[in-house]
């Protein structure tokens, strides 16, 4: 591919509408519907976590916080006031692990944030394993 078919592909894809990969994962006995974050948004996720110097932002969210947030904002207020009063967060990134305090449902999306594909491939597997059917045995 010459350099001008690589710059012609990039400036058309500059123009797609971008289509969400997003699955829906069980916490806390709801569906959250999860967003595969892009190359920008998690450069986004680390800058709202760590300072310059690479020192947490804050001693109330991490990195996963962070990313929980920013991969479930698309149908979850996080921002919400009396939700943030209600929990005593003041930042929305403090949210995640006060709403969620199973570690079990803490981490069902803090895996789905961070390995979106292998939890994506797990999911997949399991509806084919449930839909009942089976592979036909020769024989």
């Amino acid at each position: 591919m010459s350099n001008q078919d690589k710059l012609q592909k990039y400036l058309a894809k500059s123009k797609e509408v971008r289509k969400d990969d997003i699955i829906t994962v069980q916490a806390d006995g709801e569906d959250w519907s999860v967003k595969r974050l892009t190359t920008l948004e998690n450069r986004r996720v680390y800058e709202l976590a760590y300072d310059e110097d690479g020192k947490d932002r804050s001693p109330y969210f991490n990195e996963i916080d962070v990313m929980i947030v920013k991969a479930t904002e698309h149908e979850f207020d996080w921002n919400n006031k009396d939700l943030l009063k209600a929990y005593g967060a003041t930042s929305k990134f403090e949210l995640p692990p006060r709403i969620l305090d199973k570690v079990e449902d803490y981490s069902v999306l803090s895996k789905a944030v961070r390995n979106f594909k292998e939890t994506q491939d797990s999911l997949l597997a399991d509806a084919k394993n449930s839909s009942g059917e089976t592979e036909k045995r020769a024989g």
